[in-house]
């Protein structure tokens, strides 16, 4: 009996497939093992393409009968194909940092030394020209990659820059380091007061800044590094096309750029116009300026025209774990910078009153939230900000999807809570490579291994997705898919092997659940009949290869809406 149903349910998807296939293919792909993603996780052998979509799903047979006269056969030789890959959460618009120096650690950049950032710096100036007077910015330092184990200090900088200001800022974003220039020209001293939510590091039995500034503090320097590209409408149109070449070598088909600025949504807008995206970006604009968007009628929110879409906006609670200015509810286990007093939880960037406002402002403009959560401390203040909304504006927020990105540090209690408001985790399972070893030692293993709980949030129901944060760290989607799948750290320690996930949840984290996150679960995210033909051909079987390896693979074509945007030569 249950043969006889197996046969007839093969019988009835086949008949579903070619229902809707009485056409011919503009293109289509044989030979291939296609990883669908669909609800039933179908393996095929074959797809076809028509006007940018899928027309059909299948064996060689089945789709082969779709071929027309002008039809294109595109023999994949055994090759892996999936559906294109949709980030969960990075910084699009951040290819302004091409005019910073690259100060991150290993594998991504060379320092290894606080001298090494002061060399870097001085090769960056004598490539850009710089004369004395101007700025001089880098990105990307990791205090605890550093064989000082130290932040840098504003000295460390001022004998080899003296009429230069000099900032750099921490792979994480949260903090930045001054130098003495550059403290003289923003008016910084021991009498500035530390602003609402942010913290000036002191010296010992001091009000002398150190040069470090954590958070909201950072405005007060960082008034060089606006993250907009510089130069001509033309030379940034230039830039954005090179940016969107970069995220599709790694698969990407759908881009977010987190926290944009107005200048940013400008440009993209125009791109747009002029027909000059070819991927799909995803823009949430920073929480700042959202009236100025609601009140313009050039921009309309939750509409996907021309590969661009508005979408939500992006809102700060806290900040980083490895940089221990994310909020806790229980005490980090090292010393905190800026921190003195006796229990040092991080602290968050809002009141709980800006944040219950926020909430409510989504809510009532139908905007989907998007808000950076790293510490349990700052997610309690989201879910109670949800629950007051819920109550004031007798709503559920169920359907509403509101995003926590990072999540790093939820409790098993909130991803209860998630599941009863309908929160989506953003998770950020590289934290278990780039600093799994960093935050055992500042937090302890118990709270260390529950990292970006993956897992944990498939077992209780939760659509979760993972990011990479680019720039924080690289947008390859198939070394993230590594990382939710081995969970390995720099030392080679398995951060939480409860979490692992098979290597089809962690391809569905990034593709189909990556889709539901934007609502556009209809329309791509999975290799199905009638939705977008966003594709990418990889060079192994991730499903198969040794886990290990996974991050090895290659995206050899990137395709989106049937168009190829991307081949390895």
């Amino acid at each position: 009996m249950k043969k006889t149903l197996l046969i007839l349910s093969l019988l009835c998807a086949e008949t579903t497939v070619f229902a809707q296939s009485n056409k011919q293919a503009d293109k289509i792909f044989i030979n291939g093992k296609i990883i669908t993603v669909d609800a039933k996780n179908t393996i095929a052998q074959a797809v076809a393409v028509q006007n940018g979509k899928i027309l059909a799903v299948g064996n060689n047979k089945q789709i082969e009968k779709l071929k027309g006269k002008n039809t294109q056969i595109v023999d994949l030789g055994g090759k892996t194909v999936t559906p294109g890959f949709i980030d969960g959460h990075s910084h699009f618009m951040s290819f302004g940092r091409a005019n910073l120096a690259n100060l991150n650690p290993p594998p991504v950049g060379n320092i290894r030394k606080i001298a090494d950032i002061v060399a870097e710096l001085q090769k960056f100036k004598a490539q850009k020209g710089f004369k004395d007077g101007d700025w001089i910015s880098g990105f990307g330092y990791d205090v605890d990659q550093l064989e000082e184990k130290r932040h840098p200090r504003k000295e460390d900088f001022d004998a080899a820059f003296p009429n230069n200001p000099v900032v750099i800022t921490h792979v994480s974003g949260h903090m930045s380091v001054a130098n003495s220039a550059a403290l003289k020209v923003a008016g910084v001293t021991a009498n500035t007061p530390d602003p609402e939510g942010g913290i000036i590091e002191r010296k010992d039995n001091s009000n002398e800044p150190t040069g470090l500034f954590q958070e909201r503090a950072q405005g007060l320097v960082r008034v060089n590094l606006s993250g907009a590209s510089k130069g001509t409408l033309d030379e940034r149109l230039a830039q954005l096309k090179e940016q969107q070449a970069y995220y599709a070598s790694f698969g990407v088909t759908t881009a977010q750029d987190g926290s944009s600025s107005f200048e940013s949504l400008e440009l993209l807008r125009e791109a747009s116009k002029r027909g000059e995206l070819f991927i799909d970006i995803e823009s949430l604009p920073a929480y700042p300026i959202v009236d100025k968007v609601l009140n313009n009628p050039d921009y309309e929110y939750g509409v996907l025209k021309n590969h661009f879409k508005i979408n939500g906006f992006k809102f700060f609670s806290d900040g980083s774990p490895q940089g221990k200015t994310a909020f806790f509810g229980k005490a980090y286990l090292t010393k905190v910078p800026g921190c003195n007093d006796a229990i040092c939880r991080g602290f968050p960037v809002v009141t709980q009153t800006e944040f219950n406002e926020a909430i409510i402002k989504a809510f009532k403009n139908n905007i989907q939230p998007y808000v950076h959560c790293n510490g349990d401390a700052a997610i309690d203040m989201y879910i109670t900000a949800v629950e007051n909304a819920n109550k004031l504006l007798e709503a559920s927020s169920l359907n509403r999807r509101p995003v926590v990105i990072h999540s790093q540090f939820v409790r098993p209690d909130q991803l209860d809570k998630y599941k009863e408001l309908g929160f989506l985790p953003s998770l950020f399972s590289n934290h278990a490579f780039f600093w799994g070893d960093v935050h055992e030692t500042n937090l302890g293993y118990e709270r260390a291994k529950f990292l970006s709980p993956l897992k944990s949030s498939i077992k209780k129901g939760i659509i979760a997705t993972n990011h990479t944060d680019f720039g924080v760290t690289p947008i390859n989607q198939l070394f993230l898919l590594w990382t939710s799948v081995e969970r390995k750290s720099r030392s080679g320690k398995v951060i939480g092997p409860e979490e692992r996930l098979t290597p089809l949840e962690g391809l569905k984290a990034i593709t189909i659940n990556g889709a539901y996150e934007y609502f556009e679960e209809k329309t791509k995210g999975s290799i199905e009949n009638g939705k977008l033909a966003d594709l990418v051909i990889l060079s192994d079987d991730i499903l198969t290869i040794e886990p290990s390896k996974i991050k090895e693979v290659e995206v050899l074509e990137t395709i989106k809406e049937g168009k190829t945007v991307y081949k390895k030569l």
